[in-house]
């Protein structure tokens, strides 16, 4: 089995689907998690914020590790994100992670309390990484930690902490992606937006972990292999249906928030019966046909819903 390291590629970000009332839908779950892995994914990143891990409870943020670890069965590396607003709750999530067999952690900046000091924030990691010591990834995602890791702050956790091994950035482009490429040590593992894996993997990004390639992983694997081939001009074509279907999920999201992409799954053929964790407004008809055809585009076929 390769390790957390080793991933390259598309690094996949499962949904947390429910049951309607709030809780874990491990049947779907256990679907999903199939079709992913035999779509060909690089890898899982598990209760981010597609996974809605911070709108878990900490029992169903353990339900959900134990049940994509489990159902994978060792097929792709698969790392768990355990952060949280104190340390002491990712500690216990890490422990879990590790105890049920995951290849590594990520951790998001400690929210909500976005005025703690450089030194608050390089002890956060130090304390998790001391209690559950296995590979760790950086999630650096601003908008929702309220502040950013800069290059210098995250070189400064990094040479704290030697088990991080890599960084997702939630936004941002090739620009922004080389200042911390040249703030970390070589070989340091960085993913990006998906939108900029043409050119980003030629200049030595690591990959992406992409919520839009939920409802279409095999392009996003097709992609990957393309570009690694150096067939760029098939690589040019996916690149510019993933624009043109990730402009129109930015639109409707307007409308539909996060439940978007959800309604892009169910048209694949999975039948989610409530995701977020939270009310969502229903999709009309006619922007389910704008969705249905968007998705079309970009894979080619769009099953009815079950």
């Amino acid at each position: 089995m390769a390790r957390a390291q080793d991933i390259r590629g598309m690094f996949l970000p499962p949904p947390t689907v429910f049951d309607g009332r709030g809780e874990v839908d491990e049947d779907m779950m256990g679907q999903l998690t199939d079709w992913y892995v035999e779509s060909g994914v690089h890898g899982f990143f598990v209760l981010g914020s597609f996974g809605l891990g911070s709108a878990c409870r900490i029992d169903q943020r353990k339900l959900v590790a134990d049940l994509v670890v489990h159902r994978t069965r060792g097929r792709i590396p698969v790392v768990i994100q355990v952060g949280a607003v104190d340390p002491y709750t990712s500690v216990e999530l890490g422990q879990h992670a590790k105890q049920v067999g995951a290849d590594g952690i990520a951790l998001t900046g400690p929210y909500y309390y976005s005025d703690r000091t450089e030194y608050e924030l390089v002890e956060h990691y130090k304390m998790v990484d001391s209690a559950v010591r296995m590979p760790m990834l950086i999630y650096n995602n601003p908008a929702y930690q309220g502040y950013s890791l800069t290059p210098a702050l995250l070189a400064k956790i990094v040479q704290a902490v030697p088990n991080i091994w890599g960084l997702k950035q939630a936004k941002g482009t090739i620009r922004d992606a080389l200042p911390y490429m040249g703030a970390l040590p070589d070989g340091f593992a960085i993913f990006i937006p998906i939108l900029n894996m043409l050119p980003g993997l030629l200049v030595g990004v690591r990959g992406t972990i992409s919520p839009p390639m939920a409802a279409a992983p095999e392009v996003g694997v097709e992609w990957i292999r393309a570009i690694d081939a150096g067939d760029y001009k098939t690589a040019v074509q996916i690149h510019v249906r993933i624009v043109e279907f990730s402009d129109r999920l930015e639109k409707l999201s307007r409308t539909y928030g996060h439940a978007t992409l959800a309604h892009g799954i169910r048209l694949r053929g999975f039948a989610i019966k409530q995701y977020p964790r939270w009310p969502s407004k229903p999709m009309s008809p006619t922007d389910e046909e704008v969705l249905r055809e968007a998705l079309h585009k970009l894979v080619g076929k769009v099953p009815l819903r079950v």
